[in-house]
């Protein structure tokens, strides 16, 4: 199976989001009005697009992981290139 970097970023995006959901006070409103995986999927849409905000915790959470620059230029960089990933 393959994944693009846009369906790798969601995918981080949403394990992140998921521990937020568990442990950080300030996710408690959107854990209860919207999953993370939508909530993922909305954010990287935005960031897509350039009308997102990256200042969430989840979005740095997952730069870090992913080892990107914490920039809204590399976020849309990597999120544009058609890197396809193999996942085993």
């Amino acid at each position: 199976m393959a994944v693009t970097n846009r369906e790798m970023f969601q995918a981080e995006l949403t394990r992140q989001y998921l521990a937020l959901y568990e442990s950080d006070p300030s996710y408690q409103y959107s854990r209860k009005h919207i999953t993370a995986f939508d909530l993922a999927e909305k954010m990287v849409e935005g960031l897509y697009k350039g009308s997102a905000n990256k200042d969430g915790e989840g979005i740095k959470r997952t730069c870090k992981a992913l080892k990107l620059k914490y920039t809204y230029k590399a976020i849309r960089e990597f999120l544009t290139l058609d890197s396809v990933h193999a996942v085993v």
